[in-house]
């Protein structure tokens, strides 16, 4: 059942689900895609996350309760679909070494898993992208095989480099730039995701999904890896 909730002065929010499951983000996406096709006038920003969609609107324009009407008409016929519908498999190379893998030997330990067993663990399976957090790289992927899933940190390191993979809960993600944060690092990717390039404000979007490949050490280092 869908709800729609007022999120703002001009905002509100639409909930598809209440928990994590990979069949929302492409239903999530292909609604947003509908919402701004048929209320271009009226809409300023969409923003999708794991189980919801928040939609900012031109009071200028509309008001909560005549937008939220619109909205629930759209709905009723409106169907959740699995179905991968212009989305992207991106692939993310990783170096899955102890000097970039802070937090790496500490769950192999805790899981009693082999680095072998881990890395396959972690890059056999694609991702869901199911929401975009504090910049337009950093995709949230889930979901995580409860294998390998781990807490985030009691305390969040002031510095992670820039390309670090992390884990936390039942998700992993690519940090695009030096930032601070509390996610289990397990790897480093080559791959520059920051906004110094253009073309990162675009590279992931709710509903592509991602897929991790291990390089070795020689490669992370010939491709300029910071070690």
């Amino acid at each position: 059942m869908h709800k729609i909730i007022l999120a703002g002065e001009n905002s509100l929010l639409i909930y598809f689900g209440s928990k994590i499951d990979d069949s929302l983000p492409q239903s999530i996406a292909n609604f947003a895609q509908i919402v701004k096709a048929q209320f271009t006038d009226q809409i300023i920003d969409l923003t999708p996350a794991y189980t919801s969609l928040l939609i900012s609107y031109d009071l200028n324009v509309t008001n909560y309760l005549a937008f939220s009407a619109e909205l629930k008409k759209l709905l009723v016929d409106f169907k959740l679909t699995e179905k991968h519908q212009n989305t992207s498999l991106i692939h993310i190379p990783v170096y899955y070494g102890f000097e970039v893998g802070f937090d790496l030997e500490r769950l192999l330990t805790e899981k009693n898993l082999t680095i072998k067993e881990f890395i396959d663990i972690h890059s056999t399976k694609e991702y869901l992208v199911h929401g975009i957090g504090f910049s337009p790289a950093f995709a949230f992927l889930a979901q995580l095989d409860v294998r390998i899933q781990a807490p985030r940190l009691d305390s969040p390191r002031i510095k992670i480099p820039a390309g670090s993979v992390g884990i936390a809960d039942s998700q992993t993600a690519v940090y695009p730039s030096d930032s601070s944060g509390g996610w289990n690092i397990i790897g480093r990717t080559v791959l520059d995701l920051s906004l110094n390039n253009p073309d990162n404000l675009n590279k992931f979007k709710v509903g592509d999904r991602v897929k991790f490949y291990p390089i070795t050490r020689d490669e992370f280092v010939r491709n300029k890896g910071q070690l």
